[in-house]
């Protein structure tokens, strides 16, 4: 809308530019005019040369705010979107892609309890992952993990071994977080279990959650 009204206003000032110029380069209607009608008729085109000025200056003036808002509006209307893109990712309502991991965790004989589970999710949101999915389980702020080694469930899904886990977000981050000594591959094999991370260019999760 604003480039419209700058446009418009734009042409209204060549227009009104071309129209004085042209009212004081035409000579016909000086004719016959003593010097007092030419000083009379000079000063009168000078004030409506001024107003008109004024006029272009105050309508320039205009032209400029107008650009000045569009471009506010615009900065404002993006960050809105990028916000809105940010909670959309953390509340889990939307799908989401990118560079990330996949993380494998077999539990052949029952043995990995579900606070394993927990704590590989909770480790991959600590190194940056904006989305994670488990074994098609969309797992946000609000996702809780119970049961018991064998038996667990996220929020209130039965899932079996192996859990899957995709995780969106800055690749050698995610991985370190859980491969270091002591982090979740260790631990899982102290149970009885195995876990791998694979870094990936693309993960897709997506699982979202029902509104």
């Amino acid at each position: 809308m604003s480039r419209l009204l700058t446009g418009a206003l734009t042409l209204v000032l060549g227009f009104a530019a071309t129209v004085q110029i042209r009212e004081t380069r035409d000579p016909e209607g000086y004719t016959g005019a003593t010097q007092e009608d030419l000083v009379e008729i000079l000063d009168s085109q000078k004030s409506e040369e001024d107003s008109l000025r004024q006029q272009i200056t105050e309508a320039q003036q205009a032209v400029d705010t107008l650009g000045r808002s569009d471009a506010d509006s615009g900065r404002a209307l993006t960050q809105a979107q990028q916000q809105a893109a940010a909670i959309a990712l953390l509340n889990g309502s939307v799908p989401a892609s990118g560079p990330g991991v996949r993380v494998t965790i077999d539990d052949p004989q029952g043995t990995v309890p579900p606070s394993m589970l927990l704590s590989a999710v909770e480790e991959l949101r600590g190194a940056g992952a904006e989305a994670v999915e488990v074994n098609g389980v969309r797992v946000v702020a609000s996702s809780y993990v119970v049961g018991s080694a064998g038996d667990v469930e996220v929020d209130g899904k039965r899932l079996t071994s192996p859990y899957v886990l995709l995780a969106i977000g800055p690749t050698d981050d995610l991985a370190a977080a859980l491969t270091a000594s002591g982090s979740l591959v260790s631990d899982v094999s102290r149970a009885g279990g195995s876990a791998r991370v694979d870094g990936l260019e693309r993960v897709e999760v997506s699982a979202v959650v029902a509104p």
